[in-house]
């Protein structure tokens, strides 16, 4: 049976989430001290602390969520089997990016920094919200985006996650107008705390900092095996074609409904999913898709998987 490892992108992350996963293994231990002196930054202090706005600051949460991600995979790879495609979506797409081995994790870190400070730095996405739709189909959802755009307001697609769930980027009001055309026929809109805008027009400033001052430092590789393109769905095969996923992916929405599809035309079946944060799986309940869906988030379900293994390494 063929088999896709899935990466969680960014969330917003709740007081102490996670800190039973550092706690319990010394191999997440030794990877958050790997990134916190890649960063100059403590990142136990600062993700596993007592306040949550510090915990979902971008320096912070960005490179913790990719960490403890690719700490687990580093954990789990032996006894996951034939692995035969990465892919996350947004943020989980750079850590499939390096646990395919395209890129180290030092230069992964790195790009995720850069990342975040070109992005703070950039004053064209202040202002903007991002808001969640489920329970609509996304082709009703496009028409009342377009009636809402008709009117004045902005609004961009975000993630495409589903057939009947979307992550839209747009002013606060027009994301409100938006909400109100979607109730009456079932959808509901919900803000993203924490929620930056992202995979937009209004990242272009960030998008051509970023190719000019961080592409030409980092050393890429062909992938061990096949990513999936948040872009369009196309496999990944090629260090040139990574390079090209991670700037492309910066100005135009996450298709993670057409990567799913495509996963499925290739006779993917079992999808593990990796890391921190309930939105795959979730997301992954409502889908028209039957995967069988493996979940590693907590340590029950780690040591389930690892048994004996983890007993020797603790």
């Amino acid at each position: 049976m063929k088999t896709a490892v899935l990466f969680p992108p960014l969330m917003a992350i709740k007081e102490k989430s996670f800190y039973d996963l550092y706690q319990q293994y010394p191999h997440v231990q030794r990877k958050f001290q790997e990134a916190s002196d890649i960063l100059s930054l403590d990142l136990v202090k600062h993700f596993f602390s007592d306040d949550e706005s510090e915990i979902n600051r971008g320096l912070v949460a960005r490179p913790s969520i990719v960490t403890l991600s690719t700490a687990l995979f580093e954990m789990l790879r032996s006894e996951l089997g034939e692995i035969s495609y990465y892919l996350g979506p947004s943020l989980g797409q750079m850590t499939a990016i390096h646990c395919s081995g395209s890129l180290d994790f030092r230069t992964t870190i790195q790009m995720v920094k850069s990342m975040v400070e070109l992005e703070e730095q950039d004053e064209a996405n202040k202002g903007y919200s991002v808001y969640f739709f489920y329970n609509i189909d996304v082709e009703k959802l496009e028409l009342a985006m377009q009636e809402v755009r008709q009117q004045g307001g902005y609004l961009e697609p975000c993630m495409y996650a589903n057939h009947n769930q979307m992550i839209i980027n747009g002013d606060v009001k027009s994301l409100e107008k938006l909400n109100q055309l979607v109730v009456p026929q079932g959808g509901l809109g919900v803000t993203i705390p924490f929620g930056p805008p992202g995979h937009c027009s209004l990242l272009q400033n960030v998008v051509d900092r970023f190719h000019e001052q961080f592409m030409p430092k980092a050393i890429f590789r062909d992938p061990d095996h096949p990513l999936v393109s948040n872009v369009d769905g196309n496999l990944l095969l090629t260090k040139e074609e990574v390079m090209n996923e991670i700037v492309g992916q910066y100005t135009r929405s996450v298709q993670w409904y057409r990567c799913l599809q495509r996963l499925w035309s290739d006779g993917v079946r079992r999808l593990v999913v990796l890391g921190p944060g309930n939105f795959i799986t979730k997301s992954l309940q409502f889908t028209d898709i039957p995967f069988e869906v493996e979940t590693y988030l907590t340590a029950e379900e780690i040591n389930n998987k690892l048994n004996s293994v983890i007993k020797e390494e603790v």
